[in-house]
């Protein structure tokens, strides 16, 4: 008996090793997303205990200036952060739809090779049913002479 060859093996190993391949770079920028997120958190929290410190600190208009000078330039830290939050977060989305694509190909062929391998099973049965039957008739065909 020959052994089951699924024609279309190579597609599907390139499918799962692609899938494979998005979910380690969706993982990847998961992690950055979420340090993203903690240094805006930290960030706002400095803009905040910068304020605090600035209002206690009221001794001159150059001190304040200097302080305001500082706390515009945490916001614009802060805005460049989650301009680029909002960045990866869509590149996250992206990277989410093309996985979703590539695992219902890849699912749809592992489905294909499952209904190949069923039906060439189903042939090796009726191969072998066949040649027992044979074999049967043959039997019975001896005996009868």
């Amino acid at each position: 008996m020959r052994k089951f060859k699924f024609s279309l093996q190579k597609l599907l190993d390139v499918k799962s090793s692609s899938v494979e391949l998005l979910k380690i770079e969706i993982s990847k920028v998961n992690k950055e997303i979420e340090k993203l997120r903690t240094d805006v958190e930290e960030m706002t929290e400095e803009i905040s205990k910068s304020q605090k410190k600035m209002d206690d600190e009221t001794k001159g208009v150059h001190v304040i200036l200097e302080w305001m000078n500082y706390i515009q330039s945490l916001y614009t830290n802060r805005k460049m952060l989650v301009s680029k939050l909002s960045s990866m977060e869509k590149h996250l989305d992206d990277l989410r739809e093309k996985y979703a694509k590539l695992y219902r190909e890849h699912k749809a062929l592992q489905n294909l090779k499952q209904l190949q391998k069923d039906a060439y099973d189903l042939a090796m049965i009726r191969e072998e049913q066949k040649i027992m039957d044979d074999l049967a008739l043959e039997r019975s065909v001896r005996k009868q002479k």
